[in-house]
């Protein structure tokens, strides 16, 4: 049974540990869904061949970029919402969460045709090549769909401000049990290959987006949503820009960033290595999940004891999401490690497939050694959101990248592909 409104803001207002694990529960469920989708992806289209997997390993970092730009505007609006319900002042964190979708619905009308406009000469840098019809017929569906999939994570953002993270996770249900259904209808029922798949994710998406809006606009949450809140409030607008734009900043960089990887990993090893190296990749987004989890209901509960002015109870909710996270993800890094070739066969079950599998288990092996420490960049990210200072956060995520690229190429260049899995660790 789920808890009432003011039981989820009665929760993230109090112990933070407790409001941790309350938020962070249903947000582990989320993110393993959200998983589930792209696995849903790779796995029905690792039958169409190597080629298809190498499209879709090009696309995604752009799809995911999409994505990190609405889950950004939701971490924004997250950290205003729940600052403005601890200061105690429930009307400007309505009005807060409204300009968060205006903004969305603004920057997104930007966005949709640059991305039309660019995303052939976006391939070309990525080094599509030979797959670059099936790479841009994977894209179009979500540069045209861009509106859904950021709003999607902007009113998942909002209700993960009021604690309502239970909802939020009933949203990505819906869009990872929907799009695991549809993928196979239209990737072979329709004969649509890997663009049927993108189709697929997009209408689960808009299952999930109408649930979502759904739950904010019923009265079923804190926070309600009235026609009156729907106009421009310059105010509130700046204050959500000024969370939202940076943490967007954040996201689209470490996922633009991967994209980046990709051009050096087919540089050294070719489509197959794309294969190869990005394959093993989806499972650590597996392994790290508790920790964007935490980090994520870290947002919140930072935030309103920000909003309270209660800096001992920022600091404990800090520690705590920090122990957490890293013991969680240590954990499920050494069961990988031990299972590594089981874990792959869901994506190695056709022969051409399965020839590379040995390859991939090396790749997993290695790269599981990174994953406790990236356990760090989602607490600490949080964090400094909740403290107002999200542009640290953007400089910290530039930093990062900039040492990880330069890391691939230096030592790609006498490894090999070893490079590339040594110089992620």
């Amino acid at each position: 049974m789920r808890m009432t409104a003011e039981e989820d803001v009665s929760i993230l207002l109090g112990n933070p540990k407790v409001a941790i694990h309350k938020l962070a529960l249903p947000l582990i469920l989320s993110l393993l869904v959200s998983q589930a989708n792209v696995i849903a992806d790779r796995a029905w289209c690792s039958g169409l061949g190597v080629d298809a997997m190498a499209a879709i390993a090009v696309v995604i970092p752009i799809y995911m970029t999409i994505v990190g730009l609405g889950s950004g505007l939701g971490v924004g609006a997250s950290a205003i919402v729940s600052r403005m319900i601890g200061a105690e002042d429930k009307d400007k964190a309505c009005n807060a969460a409204s300009q968060a979708l205006l903004f969305g619905l603004i920057f997104v009308i930007i966005l949709t045709p640059l991305l039309l406009i660019s995303q052939k000469g976006i391939l070309t840098i990525l080094g599509a090549g030979d797959v670059m019809d099936m790479a841009n017929s994977y894209l179009t569906v979500y540069s045209i769909c861009a509106i859904i999939i950021l709003m999607n994570g902007a009113i998942g953002g909002i209700l993960n401000g009021q604690g309502a993270t239970s909802l939020s996770t009933i949203m990505m249900i819906v869009m990872a049990v929907s799009n695991i259904v549809l993928d196979p209808v239209f990737i072979y029922g329709l004969d649509m290959g890997v663009r049927g798949a993108a189709i697929a994710t997009v209408i689960a998406t808009v299952f999930s987006l109408l649930v979502g809006a759904y739950f904010i606009m019923s009265r079923r949450t804190y926070l309600t949503i009235d026609r009156k809140h729907m106009r421009y409030e310059k105010e509130q607008m700046r204050m959500v820009s000024v969370a939202a734009i940076p943490q967007m900043i954040e996201y689209a960089v470490m996922y633009a960033m991967n994209a980046v990887l990709n051009v050096i990993v087919i540089n050294t090893g070719g489509s197959e290595g794309l294969t190869v190296y990005s394959t093993p990749d989806n499972l650590i987004d597996l392994i790290v999940i508790p920790a964007m989890a935490i980090g994520s209901a870290l947002v919140p509960v930072a935030s309103s004891a920000f909003g309270q002015k209660d800096i001992g109870r920022m600091r404990a909710s800090f520690r705590y999401a920090l122990i957490l996270s890293i013991s969680a993800v240590i954990g499920l890094a050494l069961i990988t490690e031990l299972f590594s070739e089981q874990a792959l066969y869901i994506f190695t079950y056709s022969e051409e497939m399965a020839a590379l599998r040995p390859k991939m288990v090396h790749a997993l092996q290695i790269m599981c050694l990174y994953s406790a420490l990236f356990a760090f960049t989602p607490i600490c990210s949080g964090y400094l959101q909740a403290m107002g200072r999200p542009n640290y956060s953007v400089l910290c995520a530039v930093w990062r990248n900039l040492a990880l690229i330069t890391s691939y190429i230096a030592l790609a260049s006498f490894m090999g592909m070893d490079g590339i899995f040594w110089g992620l660790v």
